[in-house]
Formats: structure tokens, sequence, C-alpha cells
């Protein structure tokens, strides 16, 4: 594994959150949903969407890493909307299989347990792109695929 540290997202990260966000999913996931969930998505994802996340919401990390470029960036994100449901993960497609995820998954379970040992699973609303990677960290499905607000998505949950 690269060179990788995560931390909690911060004011100043909006920008570059939110392109990352945007071009993993224009690249992957788009061609899934209806034009409404476009809209939402993009406008959720903007960096005025992602700002209002840091103040508003329970758990956001970053991971960076060194780039081609040799500086150091931002090279994966996850949002929980609640102490225990992922509303965004994803990490640059440079980055794919590099470990990116992995590690921000279990930074993100060691944090939900201090913020609330009670807490017995973890969901997500999956696109059919992030199936693969999230029945590899051991989620199973929760319910059928179905759209939700223009939104192809698979609930899927994980036991802590």
């Amino acid at each position: 594994m690269q060179d990788l540290t995560c931390r909690d997202m911060r004011n100043g990260d909006e920008d570059a959150v939110s392109q990352l966000i945007r071009n993993s999913f224009l690249r992957f996931i788009a061609r899934d949903y209806k034009p409404e969930g476009l809209e939402i998505f993009l406008q959720e994802t903007s960096a005025e969407g992602i700002a209002f996340k840091i103040r508003e919401w329970p758990l956001l990390m970053v991971a960076e890493g060194c780039k081609d470029s040799g500086e150091a960036g931002i090279v994966g994100v996850i949002v929980l909307r609640r102490a225990n449901h992922i509303s965004l993960f994803f990490v640059d497609e440079d980055w794919h299989g590099k470990g990116v995820g992995r590690l921000l998954f279990h930074k993100a379970i060691q944090r939900i347990r201090k913020i609330n040992p009670e807490i017995q699973s973890i969901t997500v609303n999956s696109s059919p792109y992030g199936i693969g990677f999230y029945e590899k960290m051991g989620f199973r499905p929760s319910g059928p695929e179905q759209y939700m607000k223009g939104m192809l998505v698979n609930p899927m949950v994980f036991q802590l």
C-alpha cells in the first residue's frame, strides 16, 4: 500500500472533495441514475453541499496520498449522514485497488464505535458499481435494488 493517511474532513477541503466525488460518479455511476437523481446528487456534492455536510454531519473523513505530481492530495472520502449510514464513499480512480477504501472504512468503524458503542450495524445504499467493494468489506444485501429519488441503489448492511 502506498503512503496513506486518514483525517477528518475540514473547511477548505470542499473543492477537492467535490471534484473527486463528481469525477468518480460521472465515470462509474451516473449512467444508472434518472435525470432527477443526477440533479439531486450533483447539487448535494457541490462544494457548497460538502461545506454543509462538514458543519452538520457526524463523520466525514478523507484519505490523503502522494499523487503522480508528487503533491499530497485527497484520494478518498467517506461521509456518514448518521453515525451508522454511509452517504458518500468514493476513491479516486487512480487509487482503486490500493487499499484506500479499506483504510477509510476501518477508520470509520473505529470512529463509529467511539461515537456510539451501542451501534450494531452500518447501512449503505450502494450503486450497482459499488456492490463488489461493499461485499468484500463484509456488507450483505438488505433489500431489493430500487430507485430512490431517481438514484439506483442497492440497500446493504454490515454487522459490527
